[in-house]
């Protein structure tokens, strides 16, 4: 998906964090998006949420600036914290 330009550029990801870098996360997107990676969404979407997931991106934007595949990382990474956001209801009020 990414030739790791994205990776290189985000002051998150590297040795100093947890971070999953902004490549994995749109991957993320993609496969929830697939009608058979829906299976599995609430799966991922968990793994997302916890340490190095979305919550530790720092919205520098730098990954799109980047980005030669001009890959929509931000707003991959944005429909995630929608999805996590209704997942975490659906957890909370069991949905």
């Amino acid at each position: 998906m990414s030739c790791g330009c994205c990776l290189s550029a985000c002051p998150q990801f590297g040795p100093h964090s947890d971070f999953i870098g902004p490549a994995a996360l749109a991957q993320v997107r993609l496969m929830n998006a697939h009608p058979t990676g829906r299976y599995d969404q609430a799966e991922r979407l968990h793994a997302i949420m916890g340490e190095g997931g979305i919550s530790d991106c720092g919205n520098a934007q730098n990954c799109v600036r980047v980005c030669p595949k001009a890959i929509p990382l931000t707003t991959a990474i944005g429909e995630l914290g929608h999805q996590t956001t209704v997942q975490a209801l659906k957890d909370l009020f069991g949905g």
